[in-house]
C-alpha cells in the first residue's frame, strides 16, 4: 500500500459542491482558520457537461478536526453580507479612504495612469 492511500481513506468530507471554486474558497477559509484541509474531485468539473456530477467536488479534513471545520463553515455561511455603506465605513476605518480607492466616478488611480504612460 502506498503511503498516501491510508491517509486519504481517513479524511472526512465536510463540504460538497459541484463547483471547484466554491470548494477551494471553503478550503482556504479552513486553512486560514488553522484547520488543514484539501479539495478532492476538482478535476472532475471539466467533464461536467458530459455526465451529471452532483456534488463531486469535496473539501476534506482529518476526522478529529471535522466538527471544528463544520462550525467554521456554518459560521461563514450564516454571516451577513455588509451593505455598501457598511463596507465603505469598514474601508474608511481600515485607512482605505476615498483618496486611496479608485471608483468609477473618479476614474483610474494615479498608479493606473502611470502604467499607461
Amino acid at each position: 500500500m502506498r503511503k498516501g492511500m491510508y491517509r486519504d481513506s481517513i479524511m472526512e468530507t465536510v463540504y460538497e459542491t459541484t463547483f471547484a471554486y466554491q470548494a477551494q474558497m471553503i478550503c482556504d477559509l479552513l486553512i486560514s482558520a488553522g484547520v488543514p484541509a484539501r479539495v478532492d474531485g476538482s478535476y472532475l468539473q471539466g467533464i461536467g457537461g458530459e455526465i451529471p456530477l452532483g456534488n463531486a467536488v469535496r473539501v476534506r479534513v482529518e476526522p478529529a478536526r471535522a466538527a471544528e471545520a463544520r462550525a467554521i463553515i456554518a459560521e461563514w455561511e450564516s454571516a451577513e453580507i455588509p451593505t455598501d455603506e457598511e463596507a465603505a465605513a469598514e474601508a474608511e476605518a481600515a485607512g482605505l479612504g476615498e483618496e486611496k480607492r479608485a471608483t468609477p466616478e473618479s476614474g483610474p488611480s494615479s498608479q493606473d495612469a502611470r502604467k499607461e504612460r
